[in-house]
């Protein structure tokens, strides 16, 4: 009588490591701890408090986490070479098929080290600003993931009895949308995760559990972040996760199917709750582009079609059945949840009306339009247009203010002009409240050139509202009028533009075309390697506040990133590294397009997790064009990437001999 074949998957000690490796991946994204970190001389001109400390709940954790998951890699690669029991070789067939992305990646990192080695801010671009924590140890880490999934996530052997890693990750993949789901739900009609008293002493020490306590989220009323730090980072993460969920969701049983699909519903809602643009029109483009290219896959397995052997018919329709069923639903209750937490009570609501954050800073009157702003000898000129203001010091009246500081009126050592006559006539008038002072008494000229403009003079203190969101600050001395710079540093000139003559995109992108413009001067010097990662705030122009204002409304923002990955990589790392990436990135989708129109694609070489993971990364390549690189989200790009990679190298199409 002959024993019936086992269905339970053998695991040996590669499926162990395997596993501990996804229950790692399931947790990485939720990873928080409250630290107070002393930072770097240099970035308290920018950063921090009087104390040069910072408060970090997601970034320098995460990074940690990261590193730490590379050097575990690093060391079961080595033991596996050197346990004596069963020593594992080197496939070399295999690292021969790998052998460009190894290239594309190790450029990559070469150039890192480069840029790191040839860094004036060494301390900041190992660890990264403390605004990010991406420095040249997060690369380091984000290469060993990416080699880690090209090696090691390989497609499984046919009619294997171990185990796979796909299965494995698959898995994972599950339980990461499961859980960023449950947590979307709590962030919206609760309130956020990182506001929950529980989850606050959990991820505090017992010294700052008080402190951690008062943790708010200030920064983004009506939108949610759960534990990515920006919102915007959180969309990419979903644009990144929803089309591989969904792909999961099509292999899977009935009650798997289901439960993903509406974890992929919640993700459209995550989508729309953190108010990321790109993220959406990322998953408008991609998500049916994915299932477009699913229900071809299928179609082309049909016996009926395309007479292939040993492929059921019926098992065929129902899978189409099934995706076109699950399509239609996931749009739905996206919807749906969306239009219901519009309508239901929700966090944002019960702090501020109809969910939407106060700003006390808008402008409902006329404006200045600065176009140029000057400090010359003194002198500051401030132009509109035609029309010039000039505001000089009367040094005599202004050594008798400074003598008798706390009496006096610093009003009348200014002398306001239009560069010819001096302007007398003034009115009282309010100077709007901001986001970092109260409103302000003071005057406006009656002459009808000047009247959209407001000045407050305290003491030594001169404030301009020029009608944008923010206000100006500038210092009255005795030798005239200085500008307050970052880290409230009195400078003697404002700084100009690095690039003039591309005003006309300033405004794309919510302000980015200023970044990226102003971005120019730094690639150009960055040709070769670039000044490490974390410094590109000390390298913009700081302080140019027409440019600032004509595009944020405020002069008050440190300029720490460009926006955009790719700039950021050719600012960071130099464009020869920005090069290697894009070569990679071009490697891959050359690779799928060729599986997925490959005549051999009947014979089953891609699967729809192929077509999953493909929609996602190219989603997350689009919100790179808008989203900066970032600790808590790039490191499962490169995951995928790699996991990716792995299956389309592994792909008979593309070699001769046959996979052991």
């Amino acid at each position: 009588m002959k024993k019936k074949k086992s269905k339970v998957k053998r695991i040996g000690y590669r499926q162990i490591f395997l596993i501990i490796c996804a229950v790692f991946w399931c947790i990485f994204p939720f990873i928080s701890r409250f630290i107070i970190k002393k930072i770097p001389e240099i970035e308290t001109k920018f950063f921090s408090n009087a104390a040069g400390e910072i408060i970090d709940l997601l970034l320098f954790c995460k990074e940690v986490a990261i590193a730490g998951f590379a050097g575990a890699v690093l060391l079961y690669f080595i033991g596996e070479r050197i346990f004596p029991d069963n020593i594992e070789t080197l496939d070399r067939a295999r690292f021969k098929r790998i052998r460009f992305p190894l290239i594309f990646i190790g450029v990559y990192f070469l150039f890192s080290i480069l840029s790191f080695i040839f860094s004036d801010y060494k301390e900041t671009a190992f660890w990264g600003a403390n605004s990010e924590y991406e420095g040249l140890l997060a690369i380091l880490s984000y290469s060993i993931v990416f080699v880690f999934a090209l090696y090691y996530l390989k497609p499984g052997k046919q009619n294997s009895k171990a185990l796979s890693s796909g299965k494995i990750f698959a898995t994972a993949i599950t339980v990461i949308s499961i859980i960023t789901g449950i947590l979307t739900i709590i962030e919206i009609f609760y309130k956020p995760i990182l506001e929950i008293p529980i989850i606050q002493d959990l991820i505090s020490p017992s010294k700052y559990r008080e402190l951690a306590r008062s943790i708010k989220n200030e920064n983004f009323i009506g939108q949610i972040c759960l534990t990515f730090n920006n919102p915007g980072f959180l969309g990419g993460f979903c644009a990144l996760l929803f089309p591989v969920t969904f792909a999961v969701s099509q292999e899977g049983k009935a009650l798997k199917r289901w439960i993903l699909t509406v974890m992929g519903a919640i993700l459209i809602l995550a989508v729309k709750w953190s108010d990321s643009k790109v993220a959406m029109i990322a998953l408008a483009i991609c998500f049916p582009l994915s299932v477009l290219f699913s229900f071809i896959h299928m179609e082309r397995l049909n016996p009926e079609t395309s007479g292939t052997i040993g492929i059921n018919k019926d098992y065929v329709k129902t899978k189409r059945k099934n995706l076109i069923i699950s399509f239609a639903t996931v749009l739905v209750l996206g919807v749906g949840l969306i239009v219901l937490s519009g309508i239901l009570p929700n966090y944002s609501s019960r702090i501020r009306p109809e969910g939407k954050p106060e700003n006390s800073a808008v402008s409902t009157g006329g404006k200045y339009k600065l176009s140029k702003a000057e400090i010359k000898d003194g002198v500051l000129r401030l132009e509109s247009g035609d029309k010039l203001l000039e505001v000089s010091v009367d040094k005599e009246i202004a050594k008798k203010c400074f003598a008798d500081y706390y009496d006096s009126d610093f009003s009348e050592c200014l002398i306001f002009s239009d560069g010819t006559n001096i302007i007398e006539g003034r009115t009282p008038a309010v100077l709007k409240a901001t986001n970092i002072r109260e409103e302000k008494q003071g005057f406006t000229f009656t002459d009808e050139r000047y009247k959209d403009i407001k000045v407050c003079v305290e003491r030594a203190l001169l404030i301009f509202d020029f009608g944008y969101s923010g206000s100006v600050e500038f210092y009255i001395k005795e030798d005239g009028i200085k500008i307050f710079g970052q880290g409230s540093a009195l400078l003697d000139e404002i700084p100009q533009p690095a690039v003039t003559g591309l005003e006309g995109i300033y405004s794309f992108a919510t302000g980015r075309g200023y970044i990226w413009a102003q971005s120019l001067p730094i690639i150009k010097d960055s040709i070769l390697v670039g000044g490490g990662h974390g410094t590109f705030a000390f390298r913009f122009r700081q302080n140019e506040i027409v440019g600032l204002l004509n595009t944020h409304g405020s002069c008050k923002y440190v300029v720490d990133r460009p926006h955009n990955w790719y700039l950021q990589i050719a600012c960071s790392d130099g464009v020869i590294a920005l090069l290697a990436v894009l070569a990679l990135f071009i490697f891959y989708i050359i690779r799928f397009v060729k599986s997925l129109l490959a005549k051999k694609n009947r014979e089953n070489n891609i699967e729809l997790l192929d077509i999953g993971l493909f929609a996602g990364l190219i989603g997350f390549m689009l919100c790179g064009l808008i989203n900066d690189s970032c600790i808590t989200v790039n490191p499962l790009f490169w995951l995928f990437l790699g996991w990716a990679l792995a299956r389309q190298c592994d792909n008979p199409l593309f070699f001769k001999e046959k996979l052991d």
